[in-house]
């Protein structure tokens, strides 16, 4: 049985799909395997992966099925899985070749621990980097399934290592989110509720960043937004509070989006929706004067 069963589910990414898979055979860590799932791609996917197949065939697993989104695919995965630990790539991103030894040596020096994550730098499209993300450790480690829940804590998913048996107490991807974004939030949160989270202070993977990217689709987000916060919070619930603050954080950050075009009153508009539902929150009362200032502001 190998250490840790690594994910890589494709949709027609045969552009990158060499880059995802060539950063995981270069890990300085080595006991795994890769699954493939392929997700009814129409492109050259097969193809690719028939090379590696003769390349690596005691590190590499392919599977086809009809297209049914990433939730599904990578519950096919977690199925054939056969590790320890499970790591996520998608087939459109990089990994640094520390990746793996650095998550897999915090899960083995911590049974308590469900998850182990780090930082990542962004690309674009054509592999340049654009950023890297500023996290705060204080919210990143421990039991921290509240911080998740209100985005103060994001747990990149190329850099994601979870225990498999996780997923025996809590359940796969939920398929309810496929086409939606946040099928990977929402399973974390499941896991934070029963596990603690690890954070790594270190970049250990490349995520590109697409037009076309899931997460591009800001009327798709909001729906998943909602669905996530109603599954953990529903209206009904005892929760309320933990409710309102999360219905906030979603008016907040349209509210970043509409002040960073310079929509200033739309913006305005809903940074008063997000005081209204969460008063204390310091950060929309400073970016709702913003909009009335109509100050500038560059992207988060």
């Amino acid at each position: 049985m190998r250490k840790v069963s690594v994910l890589v589910p494709s949709y027609n990414a045969s552009r990158y799909l060499s880059q995802a898979v060539d950063s995981a055979l270069n890990q300085t860590f080595q006991d795994f395997e890769i699954i493939i799932i392929d997700d009814g791609s129409t492109d050259n996917t097969r193809e690719i992966v028939e090379r590696y197949l003769k390349r690596a065939p005691d590190k590499i697993r392919y599977i086809y099925q009809d297209n049914q989104g990433l939730a599904r695919a990578r519950n096919t995965g977690l199925r054939h899985a056969r590790g320890e630990y499970v790591a996520l790539l998608d087939a459109d991103d990089v990994w640094l070749p520390a990746r793996l030894e650095e998550t897999v040596k915090i899960l083995d020096a911590d049974s308590s621990a469900g998850i182990a994550h780090a930082n990542i730098t962004r690309i674009s499209e054509t592999g340049d980097k654009l950023d890297t993300p500023r996290r705060d450790a204080r919210y990143l480690s421990g039991y921290i399934f509240e911080n998740i829940f209100l985005r103060d804590a994001h747990l990149s998913c190329p850099t994601v290592l979870f225990r498999r048996k996780c997923c025996e107490e809590v359940g796969g991807f939920d398929p309810g989110l496929t086409r939606l974004g946040c099928e990977d939030r929402e399973l974390w949160l499941r896991i934070s509720q029963k596990f603690k989270i690890q954070y790594i202070d270190k970049v250990l993977a490349l995520y590109r960043v697409s037009g076309k990217s899931m997460s591009q689709d800001k009327e798709k987000m909001m729906q998943a937004r909602m669905y996530v916060i109603d599954k953990f919070c529903p209206a009904d619930g005892g929760n309320r509070q933990l409710r309102r603050k999360a219905l906030a954080k979603i008016h907040h950050d349209l509210g970043d989006e509409l002040l960073f075009e310079q929509k200033f009153k739309d913006s305005q508009r809903q940074y008063f929706k997000s005081i209204t539902l969460n008063p204390f929150s310091a950060w929309s009362w400073i970016n709702f004067f913003k909009a009335l200032l109509k100050i500038k502001v560059n992207h988060a």
